[in-house]
């Protein structure tokens, strides 16, 4: 393990009242609509222009604590190796804490969306901002390939049935079988199943529906022409949208177009040895951060800049205040039921 850095299950702190304090925040923005239902705790709230549902998720990741990629990794291959183990077979834990040198915008308390944030990362997508890349590549060396190759091809089929399950498992169902690599997933990343009271994927989507329609209400739409202008005088021209930058926005999806045709050309100078298709895409997204990162980094930083002077990022704070209320109040049973199925995961990841 890198020095300093704690286990995702060190970080954890006691988990008793979870599901209060993953409702609180949200509860008290909710309440500011005039809307509530009843009475709701009243913490100090997030920062202004936080709406009930990221308050939410964002106070649901601070308690998960996931850290980055090398954290998570970590913690998924203790509990790969120990569910190995007790089906009878050998597995060594890939220690990557050892082999990748990173430092992760976790690693620096950076988040996304802050002037910060994109200073060191971009828009987090050539710059590898969690380590994911430096991670997948470094698996290329795998210890347990040499155990795997002594196996028959009858016993090496029981292995493989047994660290990753049916190939063709639904990854959403709680009852299929997806080996010992699906378990640890499920546990390392406090997975919750769909249940009478509330079903995850549903509300996800619909929380999917809700920002589409606050990046498309017309208070946010009317900044769109002024941050256009400000990005094309900062060297940026014919670009239209802002988006959210997680899944629209004209800049980040530039940079991610880029970035695309170069993996997809740079795998090529991967070495033939390396026959992991995830390593040689790994190998190949380094490659083109060296070439892509300062350029990216520069965007996104024009970018976020470009938000602040057109009034965009004002707008769209506005808007999602208000309907992340009117959406967090019609849903509140689940996320009641959300926060109680994560304080129980919680409590049971000790």
């Amino acid at each position: 393990m890198r020095p300093g850095v704690r286990t995702v299950r060190e970080r954890v702190g006691r988990p008793a009242p979870v599901a209060a304090v993953l409702l609180a925040p949200a509860l008290a923005l909710a309440a500011c609509s005039g809307d509530a239902a009843g009475p709701a705790p009243t913490p100090t709230p997030p920062a202004d222009g936080v709406g009930a549902v990221d308050a939410f998720r964002a106070q649901l990741e601070s308690l998960r604590d996931l850290g980055d990629a090398v954290d998570q990794h970590t913690a998924m291959e203790e509990d790969v190796a120990a569910c190995m183990r007790a089906l009878g077979f050998e597995y060594t834990p890939v220690d990557l804490a050892a082999q990748v040198d990173v430092v992760t915008a976790y690693d620096l308390g950076l988040d996304r969306g802050t002037r910060e944030y994109a200073e060191a990362f971009g828009y987090g997508i050539t710059t590898d901002d969690m380590g994911f890349y430096a991670l997948t590549a470094a698996r290329a060396d795998d210890p347990n390939a040499a155990y795997v190759a002594s196996l028959t091809g009858a016993a090496r089929a029981e292995y493989e049935a047994a660290l990753w399950g049916d190939p063709d498992a639904d990854p959403f169902d709680p009852d299929a079988d997806r080996g010992c690599s699906g378990k640890a997933q499920d546990r390392v990343y406090l997975r919750v199943t769909a249940t009478d009271a509330v079903d995850p994927e549903a509300l996800f989507a619909e929380e999917a529906l809700l920002r589409e329609a606050i990046l498309t209400d017309d208070r946010v739409v009317a900044r769109h022409a002024d941050w256009a202008g400000c990005m094309a005088d900062a060297g940026y021209p014919g670009l239209a949208d802002p988006g959210d930058n997680l899944i629209t926005g004209d800049a980040m999806l530039r940079v991610r177009e880029e970035f695309d045709a170069r993996l997809v050309a740079l795998q090529a100078e991967v070495p033939a040895e390396v026959d992991d298709p995830s390593a040689r895409a790994a190998l190949a997204a380094l490659a083109a951060r060296a070439e892509l990162a300062d350029r990216e980094v520069a965007m996104a930083v024009a970018d976020h800049d470009c938000r602040e002077s057109s009034g965009y990022a004002d707008a769209l704070a506005q808007v999602s205040v208000e309907r992340q209320a009117e959406f967090f109040e019609a849903h509140r049973a689940e996320y009641e039921a959300y926060a109680a199925a994560m304080a129980e995961l919680l409590a049971g990841r000790g």
